[in-house]
């Protein structure tokens, strides 16, 4: 029972261990550019498989008791939620953790510069404007490369209103479902 609760390690070794490998693989994902982040294919999938058995002795010190994966697991989760909140709270945060974003084509004209930097083909960027519905380039005011790896498209045939006339009246409304049993639910009768 010992082996199962009580830890080997010391607990503020084991936070420290996991807050330098959380940093660490917050890093290397970075750099490893918004393509990758988000086009995940079956090679990306086995990667990062590896990548945290690989890195689940760094953070635990090799002592595989109940207690070490909970604080690791909560270590873990507890940076991720701080790291959210900042890039939330703060801009330069968010730039610095998540990226900003980078315009591939503006008026239907390809920014051939910002693919090579980001690794992104021609036919990739093609393949993924069809995923969308966009058969040419030329239908594009304005393609972006998110941060999160994903395109946005703004069509030329599609007019752009402002946040004011997108703005809703009540900033704040309840979501309806129809589980209400009758009170207030869309196509119910009292």
């Amino acid at each position: 029972m010992d082996a199962t609760f009580i830890p080997t390690t010391h607990l503020a070794f084991l936070v420290l261990r996991a807050v330098v490998v959380y940093l660490f693989l917050l890093l290397v994902l970075r750099l490893a550019g918004r393509r990758e982040l988000g086009q995940m294919t079956s090679f990306d999938l086995v990667l990062l498989l590896l990548i945290s058995n690989a890195v689940q002795n760094s953070i635990n010190a090799g002592d595989n008791s109940l207690t070490s994966g909970l604080v690791s697991a909560v270590v873990l989760v507890v940076l991720n939620w701080l790291a959210g909140f900042a890039a939330y709270r703060w801009r330069w945060a968010e730039r610095l953790l998540q990226g900003r974003p980078v315009r591939v084509v503006t008026d239907g004209r390809v920014h051939f510069g910002a693919l090579r930097k980001e690794l992104l083909t021609l036919a990739e960027l093609r393949s993924a404007l069809r995923k969308q519905g966009v058969a040419r380039i030329g239908e594009c005011a304005k393609v972006v490369l998110e941060p999160d790896g994903t395109l946005s498209v703004l069509r030329t045939d599609v007019p752009q209103r402002s946040a004011e006339e997108l703005a809703h009246p009540h900033p704040v409304l309840p979501h309806e479902t129809g589980s209400q049993h009758g009170r207030g639910a869309p196509g119910r009768r009292g």
